[in-house]
C-alpha cells in the first residue's frame, strides 16, 4: 500500500475548461447577414501529468467538445466550431517528444496575437489561409540562452502518414524559437510532400517577433508560401494589445498578396475585454476582411460572455 501511494503521488490529472456565449451581427461581401445568441465555445480539457523519475515526465492532453443542446459531445469540428486537440508528450534533459491529433494554424495571425483578445481570428476565416486538422510528430530541444529548435512531421488527421495515398498534403516543418525578457521571436521553414496530388504546396517560410513595452505588448509576421507550379503569396500582420486596468485591447491588422492576382486582401481584428474576474470576462469583438477584386467586405461583431475554470 505504501508503494501504491507513493506511485499515486508522482501522478496527477487536472480539468479545466470554458463555456463563451454571444449575441453576433455577421454579413458577407454578397450582403447576406445572420445575427443572433448562440454559444460561440465550450469544452472540456483533462491533462494529466506522470513524475517518472530521474528528471524524466510524461504527459497527456484530450479535450471534448461541449456546446448545449445542439451539439453532441466529441472532439470533431462542427457548427464552426474549432476541433479539440489531443497530445501525449514525454518531456526530460533531452528535449520533448509530443504526439497528437491537434489544429494547426497556417498562417502567422496566431503567432502575432501578442496576448490581445482578439478571438474570432482571421486566419480561420477566408481572409488568410485556414487553420487544418493534423496529426503531428515533434521534437522540441530544451531551451538554451532563450533559444530552442523544433522539428515535426505533419499530415491530415487520418490521412495515412507521409506520401500516403491520400491527396491530403503531409510536411515536414524545421523552426527555431527565441524567448528573453520583453522579446519573443520564432522562424520555420516548410516543405509539403505531394501524396497523390500531381500539384499543391510546395514551401513556406514564416517569421514573426512579440515586443513587451511594459505598457503594451506589440507584434509582427511574414509569411511567403510556393505552389509547385511556382505562384508565391505572402502575407503580413501586425498586432497590439494593452492592459488598461480590467480592460485589455487587442487588434490585429493583415494584407495577403498572390501572384497572378490583382490587389491585395485585407482585414483587421480588433477585441476590447473587460474583466469581471480572472475567469470571467465580456469583450466586443469585431473583424472585417475584404477579398481582392470582391466588391462587399466580409463583417463579424458580437458581444461575449466568457467564463472558464
Amino acid at each position: 500500500m505504501a508503494a501504491s501511494g507513493a506511485a499515486f503521488a508522482q501522478s496527477s490529472v487536472s480539468l479545466t475548461g470554458k463555456l463563451r456565449f454571444a449575441y453576433g451581427d455577421a454579413k458577407t461581401s454578397a450582403g447576406v447577414k445572420t445575427t443572433g445568441v448562440g454559444v460561440t465555445d465550450g469544452d472540456w480539457n483533462i491533462a494529466a501529468v506522470e513524475d517518472l523519475g530521474g528528471g524524466l515526465k510524461a504527459g497527456a492532453n484530450m479535450a471534448l467538445r461541449l456546446r448545449g443542446r445542439d451539439v453532441a459531445v466529441d472532439g470533431a469540428q462542427s457548427n464552426g466550431a474549432r476541433p479539440r486537440d489531443s497530445s501525449m508528450y514525454l518531456t526530460g534533459g533531452f528535449g520533448t517528444v509530443t504526439v497528437g491529433a491537434v489544429e494547426a494554424g497556417n498562417g502567422i495571425l496566431g503567432l502575432v496575437t501578442a496576448g490581445g483578445p482578439t478571438y474570432i481570428g482571421l486566419d480561420n476565416g477566408v481572409q488568410l489561409a485556414a487553420a487544418s486538422n493534423v496529426d503531428l510528430l515533434q521534437y522540441t530541444s530544451p531551451a538554451m540562452n532563450g533559444f530552442s529548435v523544433k522539428a515535426l512531421m505533419i499530415d491530415s488527421v487520418g490521412a495515412g502518414g507521409a506520401q500516403a495515398t491520400s491527396t491530403s498534403q503531409d510536411a515536414t516543418v524545421v523552426g527555431l524559437n527565441y524567448a528573453n525578457g520583453p522579446l519573443s521571436a520564432a522562424i520555420d521553414m516548410t516543405n509539403y510532400g505531394l501524396n497523390s496530388l500531381t500539384a499543391g504546396a510546395d514551401s513556406r517560410t514564416r517569421m514573426s517577433a512579440n515586443y513587451n513595452l511594459g505598457v503594451a505588448i506589440v507584434g509582427a509576421g511574414y509569411q511567403t508560401a510556393k505552389t509547385t507550379a511556382g505562384i508565391k503569396k505572402n502575407e503580413t500582420a501586425v498586432s497590439v494589445s494593452a492592459p488598461f486596468g480590467a480592460f485589455n485591447v487587442g487588434m490585429i491588422y493583415a494584407t495577403s498578396k498572390t501572384d497572378g492576382v490583382a490587389g491585395n486582401n485585407t482585414g483587421y481584428d480588433f477585441a476590447v475585454q473587460y474583466n469581471l474576474s480572472k475567469r470571467t470576462y465580456v469583450a466586443l469583438q469585431g473583424q472585417s476582411a475584404k477579398t481582392a477584386n470582391v466588391a462587399g467586405t466580409n463583417t463579424n461583431t458580437r458581444v461575449q460572455l466568457a467564463h472558464s475554470f
